[in-house]
């Protein structure tokens, strides 16, 4: 009997182990592919205007705070950079950043950003809008302690909202 109940229990063992990895197994979570990503990065614009559209994007980084470093409406390229002070009590990162400010200072982080190119593209009469958005913790040294891209698909939707509005008030010369 007890012999039987030792050999119940070793076969329980090792079934165990092969059951908690097939678990792990089936709970990773499998990277973005590129071509996911460019799917919400990319909207279509029903007009050839491609200098409206650039303008349109170039006034939504800086309502954003964006500082524009660099535009070539001919390349149709965009770059630009919003910084935040992790110590200043009136500014709210935890949307772009996912993490409360204490929680930052208390890991060294004395500025975050965010950097985002764009390419304005002319499509047969649509323009096509492509952008990114990367962003950085930097320590007090300005030393890079992580980056990373900014995968969240509402975060672009909210964005191309708004530059949906900029183009239509651009088009109304309003």
């Amino acid at each position: 009997m007890i012999k039987k109940f030792l050999a119940a229990l070793f076969i329980l063992c090792l079934a165990l182990p092969v059951s908690a990895k097939k678990m792990q197994d089936d709970e990773v979570i499998t990277p973005m592919t590129q071509l996911e990503k460019r799917q919400f990065q990319t909207r279509t614009y029903e007009t050839a205007d491609k200098p409206l559209v650039m303008k349109a994007m170039l006034n939504v980084l800086q309502d954003e705070g964006f500082i524009v470093y660099n535009a070539n409406p001919l390349l149709g390229f965009i770059y630009g950079v919003k910084d935040f002070d992790t110590s200043d009590k009136n500014i709210d990162i935890s949307k772009e950043f996912g993490l409360s400010k204490s929680r930052l200072n208390l890991n060294g982080i004395k500025v975050a950003t965010i950097e985002t190119t764009a390419n304005v593209t002319e499509y047969g009469k649509n323009m096509r809008v492509r952008v990114n958005f990367k962003r950085k913790l930097l320590n007090i040294y300005g030393n890079a302690q992580f980056i990373d891209d900014v995968n969240d698909e509402t975060y672009y939707q909210d964005f191309f909202a708004k530059v949906d509005k900029a183009i239509f008030l651009q088009k109304q010369k309003i």
